[in-house]
């Protein structure tokens, strides 16, 4: 097919513009949450022009390092801070950041963003590798503490499988979790990799090793994931056998982190085989829907059209390490999807910046079928758009190796 016609389009100025752009909006979701160290996960755009600021306690801990390369990219030392006060809050805050109480199997867990009372085991696996940069930065022993405590949990709690269930809470314990866990959980790859890095401790890569087991288990033979598996059998869930692409983003952020520690080249192996998934699927449909399946589950209809970005950042960092030019340029593409609908509004902070996503008008309010914490999701004539930090963030990083790489972009 030839060179990506996108090396020739995409140029520096067009990425900083881009990341100026990510700063005003992490800046206005971190603003109007109205704590310290809070930043909203979701912000929904009316055609009024006015903003609903939604979930403050989004405890994702990748904010952590879009504030550094923020800081460090647009030359704005203060934007650090942020990183500081963000993760600052997830340690301090016992209740809605990582879990340090009384309960012993919970602790190191992560508050779930949905105020629902649960305590997340993917939300603290993200953890590490972000602590780990910041303490580079601070010198903060607490952070390192942290990700000893979550690490110590996530090997306590693996199972026979080589995942770690979903979730806790006080009335259900780990049964909380239920018959099922998603295929992003397989990011505990990357949790057990960083603490190995952190201290050498061999139980941190036997269980590696289980969970890597796990991976090579899950990966169907086309190179994706379902979306859910039974956690003990790693059998497709007999509830769901739709596939989630938006868990690719997940997987692709674990596999590059662990193979930063090992080098291991069944990770290598497990990318290449997704990343031929996603660019064969993105080259029939023109775009990588959220969704796909025979049957969509009722909570993942409103937004299973929706065309996902979140994957430029892995299919870029795999093309760093696989030359394929397909990688390369589905990677460009999808970074560009994000870039032409991002916002650029400066007489408006809450909107600037933010990349918008619609809703799809076959999904009406109302459905009886749409989980509650669902329903805002689906279409509204009066709502616009929404910005969903998950988003933001993979575009920071992948914007973040546009500008580090010798081997993408003709040189501007």
């Amino acid at each position: 097919m030839g060179p990506s016609k996108l090396s020739e389009l995409i140029d520096r100025q067009m990425i900083l513009r881009s990341l100026e752009g990510m700063a005003c909006w992490f800046e206005a979701a971190t603003r109007s949450a109205e704590g310290m160290g809070k930043c909203h996960r979701m912000a929904i755009y009316d055609r009024s022009g006015s903003v609903t600021w939604m979930y403050p306690n989004s405890n994702s801990a990748e904010t952590i390092s879009v504030w550094l390369d923020l800081a460090d990219i647009l030359e704005r030392p203060d934007l650090k801070q942020h990183a500081v006060d963000y993760a600052n809050t997830l340690v301090s805050d016992s209740e809605k950041g990582i879990y340090s109480g009384p309960a012993k199997d919970a602790r190191g867990l992560m508050w779930y963003w949905t105020d629902a009372g649960v305590y997340s085991s993917l939300y603290a696996m993200r953890v590490p590798a972000h602590f780990m940069r910041l303490f580079q930065v601070t010198g903060d022993d607490r952070l390192l503490a942290a990700s000893e405590m979550i690490g110590q949990t996530m090997v306590k709690y693996q199972l026979p499988s080589g995942i770690v269930a979903s979730g806790w809470s006080p009335e259900n314990g780990w049964r909380e979790s239920g018959s099922r866990v998603g295929s992003r959980f397989i990011y505990v790859i990357s949790t057990y990799a960083c603490l190995y890095k952190q201290t050498n401790d061999a139980a941190y890569r036997d269980a590696y090793e289980r969970a890597v087991e796990a991976l090579m288990v899950m990966q169907c033979e086309d190179g994706s994931f379902y979306q859910h598996y039974d956690p003990n059998t790693l059998k497709v869930s007999d509830t769901d056998s739709s596939t989630k692409c938006m868990f690719f983003a997940y997987i692709f952020n674990a596999l590059a982190e662990a193979y930063e520690v090992f080098e291991d080249a069944r990770l290598l192996d497990c990318a290449k085989r997704l990343g031929d998934f996603i660019v064969n699927l993105y080259y029939c449909r023109g775009a990588l829907p959220y969704c796909i399946g025979h049957e969509i589950l009722p909570s993942d209809r409103p937004e299973a059209n929706m065309s996902m970005y979140e994957c430029a950042n892995g299919l870029l960092w795999l093309h760093s390490l696989v030359p394929d030019e397909r990688f390369k340029d589905v990677g460009l593409r999808l970074w560009i999807t994000g870039w032409y609908n991002q916002a650029e509004v400066v007489g408006n902070e809450d909107l600037n910046g933010a990349i918008l996503i619609g809703a799809d008008p076959a999904v009406v309010q109302g459905d009886p079928n749409i989980p509650s914490n669902r329903k805002h999701l689906a279409f509204d004539p009066n709502r616009a758009a929404k910005c969903v930090l998950w988003g933001m963030v993979n575009h920071a990083f992948a914007s973040k190796k546009l500008l580090q790489s010798s081997h993408i972009l003709d040189v501007k």
